[in-house]
């Protein structure tokens, strides 16, 4: 059976010779399909998955466990202003990474949100080609770092583990200024108690992580007032994030430790 769908190359490995194994988010899962001389022909996929881009694929379904078959592909929207950028091409590879371990659920939402990543780093990269100062380096790697962080949150939203901003997790005490990453929220002084993990925060850090949360990728570009909040706060809600993504896939992302060596170069 073919099956005909839109879709994001999420990674793709050598097989035999001349072709190769790309594994492809879709709108309801990751599909991983034999490309045959992908690698020997440029006419043969080859271009379509080495591009950020949205593609259109036509794969050809076998039944368990053996692998999909790609058919043809072509591309629908091609990312171009985000593959001359490193920080923007290294925060995709970082996405693509998460994804593959985690839109694996049927949730159309993962699919979603990879989209809306992309658009929002082709709208941030628009944004700064357009300014001429010598301040822009170092705004736009603010920006790539809050996306991440942004990303984070909402791919935890959609696995249903997004942090708990609102009161106590345990009691639901108002007053809580302790956050746990066992309990996956906010935790009051009396519960911290029995809470081994708990560690302070501020209230600039529970407001940067409700903005990431509730607010949508491209309007966190758009936003002037959240740079306002990043030097007090990134580095406990990086912590906050790494750790919650860690202890739900419970591996480490190889292309993270790049990505955040440049961005806090």
């Amino acid at each position: 059976m073919i099956k005909n769908t839109q879709a994001f190359i999420l990674s793709y490995n050598e097989y035999k010779t001349s072709s190769i194994i790309a594994s492809f988010l879709t709108n309801n899962s990751v599909i991983q399909a034999i490309c045959y001389k992908a690698k020997k022909s440029s006419k043969a996929f080859g271009s379509d998955l080495e591009s950020i881009s949205k593609l259109d694929i036509d794969i050809y379904e076998k039944k368990q466990p053996q692998l999909s078959i790609l058919k043809e592909s072509s591309i629908i929207k091609n990312y171009t202003s985000l593959e001359k950028s490193i920080y923007s091409s290294l925060l995709v590879f970082y996405i693509r990474e998460v994804l593959l371990y985690c839109a694996r659920d049927f949730d159309e939402r993962y699919f979603i949100l990879m989209e809306k990543s992309l658009n929002a780093l082709e709208e941030l990269e628009k944004q700064e080609s357009q300014k001429d100062n010598d301040s822009n380096d170092k705004i736009k790697k603010m920006y790539i770092n809050i996306l991440m962080r942004a990303f984070e949150m909402k791919t935890l939203h959609i696995a249903g583990i997004s942090p708990h901003l609102d009161k106590c997790i345990l009691c639901e005490n108002n007053n809580a200024s302790f956050y746990s990453i066992i309990e996956g929220g906010l935790i009051c002084s009396k519960c911290k108690a029995i809470i081994k993990d708990a560690f302070e925060i501020t209230e600039d850090d529970k407001n940067f992580m409700r903005i990431i949360k509730h607010t949508s990728l491209i309007d966190i570009v758009n936003s002037k007032d959240i740079i306002n909040l990043y030097n007090n706060s990134i580095g406990t809600v990086k912590d906050i994030m790494n750790k919650s993504l860690f202890n739900h896939i419970n591996r480490n992302i190889k292309s993270k430790k790049v990505l955040e060596e440049i961005l806090f170069a």
